[in-house]
């Protein structure tokens, strides 16, 4: 198969690096081209036979949206028509919305990523998705919760194929002894919720004074978290430790993992925190991701959303019962081969020859009405 891929970048995030590492599989055996909408950095490394298209030009900043778009859908046009792909697989709305606007017949696939009460709640997006999606040929989802948002007939023309862990992140579970330190990894955006983990921790650093909380990532959030730290007098033991490289070595020895989102698709933080064996709490938050990664008590605990009570006291479980703390790491731990990269990427490519043989079985059928 010739496979095309479309988003926004490849900047750091969970689609990208899906896109990324599914592509780097594909390879092996298929041709594989990335079109990307801006001229960013690539922060993923891809096999060197992968071709990579961008379809803004690297000075084209200047330009108003309504041109800017125009240029780009010409731009995708022109692509297709020289590489002539087998498929196109397009992730999130405004590659997706591009795409099914020139498709014609070029077999393709939309990966839903996020939650779609969120994703398509402007006026806008939910005209476009009602408008566009039906054209696609199919789609994959992340989650049961977030397929049942859509259409029937989207449904029966979809799957579900959760995100595969990354390959740094699968390896022995560490068993020696635990730091006292809560963390977290993500954004710092108002989906992300950090506020809530600062406080629930003033309340169980109260009582566990040898704990610290540090938060990884970078965002618009920062100032707001800055200062509610110093509101609570905390700068001594929570931490804005920014971005950093190789998060798996950082975190691995840490007591436990806490993810308070207020929507997930399939969040790669808590996954890649389960597969190192990290005792992890999350909010039970749409659109069923971490219900989906987490069966509560068994490996790992799921909390109300904006329930600084109910998060402070699992923080609090896992720091009294060192036994169930084994317990859950160890079943998360299990994670590693439930999504294992190999298993996850099969399905991808699985699916694809199905919708490709599908779209090739309705032309001979229109072919032969002829």
């Amino acid at each position: 198969m010739k496979i095309l891929f479309t988003i926004g970048n490849l900047k750091k995030g969970g689609a990208e690096r899906v896109i990324a590492n599914l592509s780097n599989f594909l390879i092996k055996n298929h041709e594989v081209i990335i079109v990307t909408t801006t001229h960013d950095e690539t922060y993923y490394e891809l096999d060197n036979k992968i071709k990579v298209y961008h379809l803004d030009e690297a000075k084209e900043l200047k330009k108003g949206i309504i041109i800017k778009n125009i240029k780009r859908i010409r731009m995708l046009n022109k692509i297709i028509k020289l590489e002539v792909p087998d498929l196109a697989v397009s992730f999130l709305p405004e590659p997706s919305y591009r795409l099914m606007l020139i498709k014609k017949n070029l077999p393709s696939i939309i990966s839903v990523r996020n939650d779609p009460k969120i994703e398509y709640k402007s006026l806008k997006n939910k005209i476009l998705m009602k408008m566009l999606y039906p054209k696609a040929d199919g789609f994959v989802f992340q989650t049961e919760e977030a397929r049942a948002c859509f259409s029937q007939k989207i449904q029966e023309k979809s799957c579900v194929i959760p995100n595969p862990i990354s390959q740094n992140f699968v390896g022995d579970l560490y068993s020696g002894k635990r730091k006292k330190t809560i963390v977290n990894v993500g954004r710092l955006t108002e989906q992300k919720n950090q506020l809530i983990i600062i406080d629930a921790f003033y309340n169980i650093q109260r009582k566990y004074k040898n704990y610290t909380l540090k938060i990884y990532g970078d965002g618009n959030l920062k100032p707001l978290l800055t200062n509610r730290i110093k509101e609570l007098n905390l700068e001594k033991k929570v931490f804005l430790m920014g971005e950093v490289n190789n998060i798996q070595n950082v975190i691995r020895k840490d007591g436990m993992f806490v993810l308070s989102s207020n929507y997930e698709g399939m969040p790669n933080a808590l996954m890649e925190a389960m597969a190192l064996g990290l005792p992890c709490i999350s909010t039970d938050c749409p659109c069923g991701g971490p219900r989906f990664l987490i069966k509560n008590d068994f490996n790992g605990i799921l909390v109300a959303m904006n329930s600084v009570d109910e998060l402070a006291g699992a923080m609090e479980k896992i720091i009294l019962d060192q036994e169930f703390a084994n317990f859950i790491s160890k079943n998360a731990h299990k994670i590693c081969n439930t999504l294992n990269p190999l298993k996850i990427n099969k399905k991808w490519e699985n699916y694809m020859r199905q919708i490709l043989q599908e779209s090739n079985r309705k032309k001979e059928g229109r072919k032969k009405l002829w």
